[in-house]
């Protein structure tokens, strides 16, 4: 039985279609201009667009300190150090969308007095010629309806307000419109683009619908804006090694995170199957050993060794009679340790995984049985 690559996951499939052909100049005519038509459609920003930059600033130098303060406790995941020097920075900053956020969240974190006085501060402060107190109010709304009810008053009012298509994006994307959710992160990131999560939320729905290629895309952009990102990056990771297959750019992000200190058991499950997927099965081996060694009861390291033994190193029967030994070791590591955790583990664990076991026991006969050591499961000298 064979395996469709490491743990199991099913490798990125490659289109066959990369040959160019040659068309009548017509037909290439007729083909493209509804396609073209087509990309005219999305989102534009408008000649009296706001510069989204007003909304990035302060020019009060002590809400600016206020701002600069709130965020080192915030880092420090102080809410309650953090939480006068939001409400300072709110009352002095009124464009300043990142800081009101970070207030309102802060507060309802906290919740109790807190909170009261944080919904108190917007719901009576009033409405100016900038979309932001709206805004704000609009995110206090008690349901996604009257919520979105809101947004799209303040979008009617200004078309360019990104944070407004933003949000809207979420309410669609909780609710399950994918499709609209898309397009409206698509709109506020057209109206800012600097509004680097929109781009990141639009990736993870573009990868939801099955459009990997363009998820890359959006999240290749987001990475490189945000680079400190590591939860995003390792998405983004698993998407490309996963679903699309695109090795070189995986492992450059794997070995940046590295770098960055990051040597989560995750990060070096992902090394192994990158290697494995460059064709360097013997790497591989020893990235898994080295996993087991550290944390023996990691199952999906034990089976992808088994397959690696089983399936990749050998190609006759006298290197199965070399690497079988070894591959049967694994396999019953992965029996002994494995609590099935997904269906792909249940099917190992049940059918795939014993018939491997028969298969190699009608070539090297029973297995002896007895205890499991690290040293079984090692590479061969050579």
């Amino acid at each position: 039985m064979k395996s469709s690559g490491p743990g199991g996951q099913r490798p990125g499939v490659r289109s066959s279609r990369g040959e160019s052909a040659c068309w009548p100049l017509p037909f290439v005519a007729l083909v493209c201009w509804p396609l073209a038509v087509a990309c005219n459609t999305g989102p534009v920003r408008s000649d009296n667009a706001v510069d989204p930059r007003t909304y990035y600033f302060c020019q009060d130098p002590e809400g600016n300190a206020a701002w600069q303060r709130a965020q080192k406790a915030l880092a420090d995941r102080d809410d309650a150090g953090a939480l006068p020097d939001l409400r300072l920075c709110a009352e002095r900053c009124a464009n300043l969308v990142r800081a009101h956020l970070a207030y309102q969240d802060a507060a309802r974190r906290l919740g109790g007095e807190a909170q009261r006085a944080m919904q108190d501060f917007y719901l009576k402060a009033p409405d100016g010629p900038s979309p932001v107190t709206a805004y704000l109010k609009a995110r206090l709304a008690e349901t996604s309806y009257a919520q979105s009810h809101a947004l799209a008053d303040i979008l009617k009012r200004d078309p360019s307000f990104a944070w407004a298509h933003l949000s809207q994006a979420r309410i669609n994307r909780r609710q399950g419109r994918l499709l609209q959710a898309v397009d409206m992160f698509a709109a506020a990131i057209v109206n800012d683009p600097d509004l680097h999560e929109a781009r990141l939320e639009r990736a993870q729905v573009l990868a939801e619908l099955g459009r990997d290629d363009e998820a890359s895309l959006d999240y290749r952009a987001y990475v490189k804006a945000v680079p400190t990102d590591l939860d995003a990056t390792r998405a983004y990771i698993t998407l490309l090694l996963y679903r699309l297959g695109h090795i070189d750019e995986a492992w450059g992000l794997l070995l940046r995170l590295e770098q960055q200190g990051d040597h989560s058991l995750a990060l070096r499950m992902d090394k192994g199957a990158a290697q494995w997927r460059a064709n360097n099965p013997r790497a591989a081996v020893q990235t898994y050993l080295d996993i087991l060694a550290e944390a023996p009861d990691t199952a999906r390291a034990a089976l992808n060794l088994g397959l690696l033994y089983y399936e990749v190193l050998p190609h006759n029967d006298d290197e199965r009679r070399l690497y079988w030994p070894r591959a049967r070791a694994a396999l019953r590591w992965f029996l002994r340790t494995t609590v099935p955790s997904d269906g792909h583990e249940q099917f190992e664990r049940t059918l795939a995984v014993p018939y491997r076991l028969q298969i190699i026991a009608d070539l090297l006969g029973p297995d002896p049985g007895g205890p499991l050591a690290l040293d079984d499961l090692r590479l061969p000298p050579g």
